[in-house]
């Protein structure tokens, strides 16, 4: 059920959020009124895509996945449950004080049913230069979903370093979620497979986005396995590694996962012809 919500004219102002889409600027202050008390809803962007876009051929998905990046909301899991918590809610909203109490567990309940860490398999991978919107996780100490216009995203993590956060397509129990992209590991293995190629040394909001969206389109991409036969089907191909032309051209793993150019190599248009 929406609600009432205050919109501030710095909203319009705010140069965080228009570094996101003008859809994602558009739906951003829909979920406020989706929103219960406590800035919590449901994470199922299927039925926000109906309450929000009803009349537009837009996906949500990657709407809440630009707000996430940019620090707007926070995406958890609570047992088999997905919600979103919008950040700094409470200090720009005023809910009325006979609005139902929030029944959504908090961020925090994560944390606590969130199992033990899983072993680390970048221990011997050199570390990425991040933007302030991919910075690693915080300590749980910060977890203080309470802001709408954070300067830099709130993530939920244990003590062991696992996000507590989801990128799934749709929000029921029933169905299997969806693992989150590897972006650190799969630029190791493109340093790994393909060292002529240019190196990574800034991965910014944008390719982090591009990247996801690649990894999130098909189940079979999501997997280190896939990624490693990739790049090795990329070395094989002479023009995408410098060794066909007089003007060598060498791909990086931006231009590889440019959505045009990702299907243009697995429809082998740079396959070798000799």
């Amino acid at each position: 059920m929406a609600r009432s919500r205050n919109i501030k004219p710095g909203l319009y102002k705010n140069e965080n959020l228009a570094e996101c889409s003008i859809w994602a600027r558009f739906v951003f202050p829909g979920l406020w009124m989706l929103a219960d008390r406590e800035g919590r809803l449901e994470d199922r962007p299927k039925r926000i895509k109906g309450e929000l876009l009803p009349y537009d051929s837009v996906d949500v998905e990657p709407l809440l996945i630009e707000l996430e990046l940019h620090g707007f909301i926070l995406r958890y899991v609570v047992g088999s449950n997905r919600f979103i918590q919008i950040c700094k809610f409470a200090e720009h909203q005023s809910p009325h004080v006979r609005e139902q109490a929030s029944a959504i567990p908090g961020p925090g309940e994560a944390l606590e049913n969130t199992s033990k860490a899983m072993p680390s398999i970048t221990k011997d991978v050199p570390s990425i230069a991040l933007d302030d919107d991919m910075s690693p996780p915080r300590s749980p100490d910060s977890l203080i979903p309470d802001s709408l216009f954070s300067d830099s995203p709130i993530t939920a993590a244990t003590p062991g370093g696992v996000v507590v956060a989801s990128f799934a397509a749709d929000q029921r129990p029933a169905r299997s979620i969806k693992p989150d992209c590897p972006h650190q590991e799969i630029i190791a293995i493109y340093h790994e497979l393909l060292p002529q190629c240019p190196q990574v040394r800034d991965w910014t909001t944008a390719r982090a986005t591009q990247l996801r969206a690649r990894w999130n389109e098909d189940e079979k991409r999501q997997s280190l396995g896939y990624w490693r036969s990739f790049f090795e089907y990329v070395g094989t191909c002479d023009f995408l590694v410098g060794r066909s032309g007089k003007s060598p051209f060498f791909a990086d793993l931006e231009w590889m996962t440019k959505s045009s150019n990702f299907t243009k190599i697995r429809e082998q248009k740079y396959e070798n012809r000799n």
